[in-house]
């Protein structure tokens, strides 16, 4: 059979045979030998189901399927990129002279490489042992999902009356398989599903307002706990009302999970090689240094069960691994990506990941969070005297994380006594990273991932607050 009517009935039964990339490695095989020049290959089916509910209604339905490729050329210490939707061979051959004609703009880079064939492969679980691949897919009747849907709408209505709006819920399921593929022989796949649900609801009592908001996701869909997130989302929208500001002055904060991961997401790109390479990162030159406090542990995890980033592989073709990044408050690994492991002397952690279909790997996280600590939330409120708990945080995307200054609008509740006693809005949290988990008092047991970034709650001493 030619290859290019094998493409076309591949491209056509793709549905059926999602996994067969045989084809579009033939081509871009064929093309790498003919130009002599090394290759690496990315490829993708994906499936993804979205639809919103609306006053009991299903809306914005989409059922989609795409194909995708991305392709990296690397000849004479120069490496271009460039990538394609659809499976179609003249497609691929364009891919493939577009990124071919770039190379001669390329500047030349000593530590660039393609990851080497790795005969350890084996050892590494298959998807649905890893808790990432459910046989589900299939076998969920559609109208049970949208009455499910309609229901946790339904459900966020019903929990109070002061509850005047729900934003139309959203459920979205996605099932993707993935094949890489380079030069050096590396050559694995993979495959996942992916469920999320999410809402948020607006509160009123008289001028009152408040709003909340809350999801999950799973790698299965009969992990998806519906009415659970419909009746957080209204909890958090009713307890907000009434909320005032405190006063201006130091507090012993509470972060709940939530806002615990966010401030977490902020630190975590200190960690990332190629940051501290360019000195844009806190922890440079940091390596073996205690910097934050004793109780506090930071790990990758990109085999970690059910976690979101969890994979067999990363982006470059490297095994995925666990790595502690954090012990007892010292520094003890960045995480590398192929080319800055070579620029410190250390290996990949496989930490490249694909930041957009549209451009090339870069260094990110997979599973990346706080552990857990061994104290209930409620003791660890009971042991404040006065404080804040803070569930709500605005303006993150204006903290500067080379700097690790913050100043963020926040909400939450006031502690007196131990006992939360009135909601609080309208306060500004002030401080600097490295300072703010230095002063951790207590890590709370209730581990929340929020994506791939998941932490317990936290008690912070001496949190500067401006309020009234």
């Amino acid at each position: 059979m030619k290859v290019s009517k094998k493409l076309h009935e591949e491209a056509e039964g793709f549905g059926k045979r999602s996994d067969n990339f045989d084809a579009v490695i033939s081509v871009i095989d064929d093309y790498s030998k003919k130009k002599r020049i090394k290759l690496e290959a990315y490829l993708f089916n994906s499936k993804i189901l979205k639809m919103e509910s609306e006053n009991g209604e299903i809306s914005n339905y989409v059922n989609a399927e795409t194909n995708g490729l991305n392709i990296r050329l690397y000849d004479k210490k120069k490496v271009s990129f460039s990538y394609c939707l659809g499976f179609e061979e003249q497609k691929i051959l364009n891919t493939l002279d577009n990124a071919y004609s770039l190379l001669k703009f390329m500047d030349e880079n000593d530590y660039f490489d393609f990851a080497e064939k790795d005969g350890n492969f084996s050892d590494l679980s298959l998807p649905e042992k890893l808790g990432i691949y459910s046989d589900d897919w299939s076998g969920i009747d559609i109208d049970k999902k949208k009455s499910l849907l309609k229901e946790m709408e339904e459900t966020a209505y019903s929990y109070d009356k002061k509850i005047y709006k729900v934003d139309k819920p959203s459920y979205s399921e996605t099932l993707i398989h993935k094949r890489f593929y380079n030069s050096n022989g590396v050559d694995i796949s993979s495959k996942k599903t992916f469920y999320e649900i999410f809402l948020s609801v607006a509160s009123r009592n008289g001028e009152d307002t408040g709003s909340g908001f809350d999801f999950d996701f799973s790698h299965g869909f009969g992990a998806l706990k519906f009415k659970k997130a419909a009746m957080n989302a209204a909890k958090k929208g009713v307890d907000q009302l009434g909320a005032r500001a405190v006063p201006s002055g130091n507090y012993n904060i509470i972060f709940d999970n939530f806002t615990s991961s966010e401030l977490l997401s902020i630190l975590k790109q200190s960690f990332y090689a190629d940051n501290v390479y360019k000195k844009k990162s806190l922890l440079e030159g940091r390596l073996e240094t205690k910097v934050f406090s004793d109780k506090l542990d930071i790990i990758d995890d990109g085999l970690l069960y059910g976690g979101a980033m969890t994979d067999i592989f990363d982006r470059e073709g490297v095994k995925m691994q666990k790595k502690v990044l954090c012990s007892s408050g010292t520094v003890k690994s960045y995480l590398y990506d192929i080319e800055y492991a070579k620029r410190a002397g250390a290996k990949s952690t496989g930490n490249s990941v694909s930041r957009s279909f549209t451009l090339p790997p870069d260094i990110g996280s997979t599973n990346f969070f706080i552990k857990n600590g061994e104290t209930n939330i409620l003791d660890i409120i009971s042991s404040v005297k006065e404080g804040l708990y803070i569930n709500e945080l605005m303006g993150l995307h204006m903290a500067k994380p080379y700097t690790g200054e913050f100043s963020l609008g926040a909400s939450g509740f006031y502690i007196k006594n131990g006992k939360i006693n009135f909601p609080v809005k309208g306060i500004v949290l002030s401080g600097n990273l490295m300072r703010l988990f230095t002063g951790i008092v207590k890590i709370a047991d209730d581990i929340r991932y929020f994506g791939s970034t998941g932490s317990p709650s936290i008690l912070f001493k001496d949190v500067q607050v401006s309020g009234k």
